[in-house]
């Protein structure tokens, strides 16, 4: 973690990070981003038996765009499970949370953003969402988290039942010390990166 970043606000802390992912050699981005598939699955972050929520409720997850940590593999483990998986997909307005049916062409089209979303608008309320798999540009150790300005997942997250899963995903240059936080901004309950070690606050899943 580097203090140093903390000093750029977050504006110059998006740049920054942006530009490191853009960096990432395709062989080290593709092996960081199985590690963190692989504590995706090991840590079973939808709970339940066989990674199917025990709660009865959906996993939301997000599509990666080509800088971000490619979680695609995750994925289709949960839809073969049968676990109901979720997606964020534009609707004109806004962003809503959509079924995944799969991960092939039929199933899914390029947002305004393009950004991969679902096809068909199969909608599942936030409040229906057992646990969240988020993206970010930067995270804590304690669950902050910055986003890329827009503020759709903290609007999502607002109406995440109390003791939903809220876990994001980071490469470990993504960790920093601190971050500044809003008062609409959401903590996460634990963080997953490409480190060997990995430490973080909250449920014992989160901990290696």
């Amino acid at each position: 973690m580097e203090n140093s970043l903390t000093g750029l606000g977050k504006s110059g802390l998006r740049r920054e990070m942006k530009a490191r992912r853009r960096g990432l050699a395709a062989a080290g981005k593709a092996a960081a981003d199985a590690v963190v598939c692989g504590k995706l699955t090991a840590r079973n972050v939808a709970g339940g038996t066989g990674g199917a929520p025990d709660s009865g409720g959906a996993l939301a997850v997000y599509l990666a765009t080509p800088d971000e940590i490619d979680i695609d593999p995750y994925i289709e483990r949960m839809l073969r499970a049968g676990v109901e998986t979720v997606a964020p997909r534009w609707n004109g307005e806004t962003y809503e949370l959509a079924k995944l049916k799969g991960l092939d062409g039929k199933n899914l089209r390029t947002g305004p953003m393009g950004i991969r979303e679902p096809a068909d608008a199969d909608i599942v309320e936030p409040e229906d969402v057992h646990a969240w798999i988020v993206p970010g540009l930067a995270f804590t150790r304690s669950g902050k988290r910055l986003g890329y300005g827009g503020g759709w997942y903290d609007r999502f997250l607002a109406s995440a039942p109390e003791g939903t899963v809220k876990i994001g995903v980071a490469y470990s240059f993504q960790i920093v010390d601190d971050l500044p936080a809003e008062p609409h901004d959401i903590t996460l309950d634990g963080i997953v990166d490409d480190s060997p070690d990995h430490d973080s606050k909250g449920d014992a899943r989160w901990q290696t």
